[in-house]
């Protein structure tokens, strides 16, 4: 499934953060907060299916023979996100999270702290409307350089792992090495349900 990326500046980031923070600080003590917690969800993080089409990928040697990306982009574990509700009133809650990180020779994906809030509204005996705001922090994907042999002509030099056998110079194949947000980074979404 794919999803919408929006970019929104570190500071409203922060900002819907320390809201939450300050609600739940504010409505409930810190054991009370963590006992009353449900797990909502618990899946793949979005930015692990990247490295698993990139891990799919070849390249070319001068020999004319192939070679599997999966060198450069395999990883021993994935980047597994945890999210959590916690009910503040019967019709709030705050919504938090983590996600674990992942990592390979030659990509990392961060660590992520997931925070926002779920409000609903009942409409009459069987509509509900439920309206929710969601951040994630940090959890980019930040891709490294390879170091290829040119040979003679260009001799060792870093590179872009995906484009070493391109027809660009080695050195500009590095202003391609992806640091790019987690497609989920801000999430807004409003739902009606109608039960019958």
């Amino acid at each position: 499934m794919k999803r919408t990326c929006l970019h929104i500046p570190t500071t409203a980031c922060s900002a819907i953060a320390s809201a939450c923070l300050l609600v739940c600080a504010n409505t409930l003590h810190a054991q009370e907060f963590f006992e009353d917690m449900r797990l909502i969800d618990a899946r793949v993080g979005p930015m692990s299916s990247l490295a698993d089409s990139f891990s799919d990928q070849s390249g070319g040697l001068s020999d004319g023979s192939r070679y599997s990306f999966n060198r450069y982009y395999d990883s021993d574990g994935l980047d597994v996100r945890f999210t959590f509700l916690t009910p503040m009133s019967p019709n709030f809650g705050v919504i938090w999270g983590f996600g674990t990180g992942e990592s390979g020779p030659n990509f990392q994906i961060e660590p992520s702290l997931k925070f926002g809030f779920l409000a609903t509204e009942p409409i009459g005996d069987n509509a509900l409307l439920s309206f929710s705001l969601t951040t994630v922090l940090d959890g980019y994907f930040r891709e490294s350089a390879c170091v290829a042999d040119y040979g003679a002509i260009g001799g060792i030099q870093p590179v872009n792992c995906r484009m070493a056998d391109s027809v660009m110079p080695p050195s500009e194949t590095l202003d391609y090495l992806l640091n790019a947000p987690p497609s989920d980074q801000f999430r807004l979404s409003l739902r009606y349900r109608l039960e019958f």
